[in-house]
């Protein structure tokens, strides 16, 4: 057989969901992390502050204990501390150190807490603990009154590998979640994972309900541009299996009139599916899925290189024949289907690439340079 790979900017994107929750957007590094990574962290008071230097109480070390001052006071001068704005005489804080990089001089950031979120961060649990040990205390605070607690929560999970949030899946409040994912004053960016959340219930009471929401929302008009769609639908595809693939695929794959957002969507589901949901569906159920993308010019690049990276060659003839045709025309399509030629090891995949080299030799060799994929060999 031969080998092939990547771009390594294709491959990042390709591969995230095996680091990090799939469906989750925009997510960055949780307090757990920042405080992980800083070479000195505590949970202070604010003793006094001006703008020539401030200065904290420390209440709790959180890292660097040996480097804070025995005297349990830290003094900042003004120009070390970002974010002083909102600090107080008298309010709880947590301030933090960064190392600079072109100097030993730490810098600090300070953040306003009130009580509850003060809480929250001293008994959260030590980030050296296994992420499944971990999670169970953040499920929790999803969508907690509290914004700071909330959001912090939602990242630890959004940081988290799907394996592991799967093992913390009877934790989660299930109840709550069917609500959220509906709530329009729930953040958008939350509800992929709270779709994909949804879809791990393990109850057969919550499975029935938790697959009646998502199959509401799989169903819902789409104005183009539905956040965490790909979610509802990974999580749908988890519950409903075969029957929710049959469902989806009469609704948005093979459907022209679907929006390109929601096909994009579905795609990314089918790629979580393909990685982790091969108990529910087989390889050729989601090949003959994802062949249907092929159809349309958006999202048939995509769909190609997908094709690729699953071995599908029965989609041969269907791929080659895209390069001749007009509203395939995109230059990324051209990259694709020379990628998927070069991968492909059936001899009839190097007869159809001499072919296109003669039909148009320049576009293929632009195709060939740019290349999504990266032959071993022909």
């Amino acid at each position: 057989m031969i080998r092939w790979s990547l771009t390594p900017v294709l491959f990042a994107a390709l591969t995230a969901a095996a680091v990090a929750c799939p469906f989750c957007t925009a997510v960055r590094p949780s307090l757990s992390q920042v405080l992980y990574d800083a070479p000195q962290a505590a949970l202070v008071e604010v003793i006094s502050g001006d703008e020539k230097d401030w200065q904290f109480h420390v209440s709790k070390p959180l890292a660097g204990a040996e480097h804070l001052p025995s005297s349990g006071t830290v003094r900042l001068a003004a120009d070390q501390l970002i974010g002083s704005s909102g600090l107080k005489v008298g309010q709880l804080a947590l301030l933090w150190a960064t190392a600079g990089l072109e100097t030993s001089r730490l810098t600090w950031e300070a953040t306003p807490l009130d009580e509850v979120s003060f809480a929250y961060i001293a008994r959260a649990p030590d980030r050296r603990l296994p992420t499944v040990k971990r999670l169970g205390y953040y499920a929790r605070f999803l969508e907690h009154a509290n914004p700071l607690l909330a959001e912090d929560a939602y990242l630890e999970f959004g940081n988290a590998s799907f394996d592991d949030v799967a093992q913390v899946a009877t934790q989660l409040p299930m109840d709550s979640l069917r609500r959220w994912i509906v709530d329009p004053a729930v953040p958008e960016a939350r509800k992929g994972f709270y779709g994909l959340a949804l879809g791990l219930a393990a109850t057969d009471e919550d499975r029935r309900a938790n697959r009646a929401v998502l199959q509401k929302l799989v169903d819902a008009p789409s104005d183009d541009f539905r956040a965490g769609f790909d979610g509802v639908l990974g999580g749908y595809l988890l519950l409903a299996g075969g029957e929710g693939l049959r469902h989806l695929d009469e609704q948005l794959l093979a459907n022209p009139q679907a929006r390109s957002g929601d096909l994009r969507h579905a795609a990314t589901a089918l790629r979580f599916m393909q990685e982790f949901g091969r108990d529910q569906l087989s390889q050729e159920e989601l090949n003959s899925a994802l062949r249907r993308l092929l159809a349309r010019p958006e999202v048939a690049a995509s769909a190609i290189v997908d094709l690729a990276r699953w071995q599908d060659w029965e989609s041969l003839d269907a791929v080659a024949a895209l390069f001749a045709r007009k509203e395939f025309a995109d230059a990324s399509i051209a990259q694709a289907i020379v990628g998927y030629l070069k991968a492909c090891p059936l001899p009839a995949a190097a007869e159809k690439l001499a072919r296109l080299r003669q039909l148009d030799p320049q576009r293929v060799a632009a195709a060939e340079q740019a290349g999504l994929l990266l032959p071993a060999s022909r």
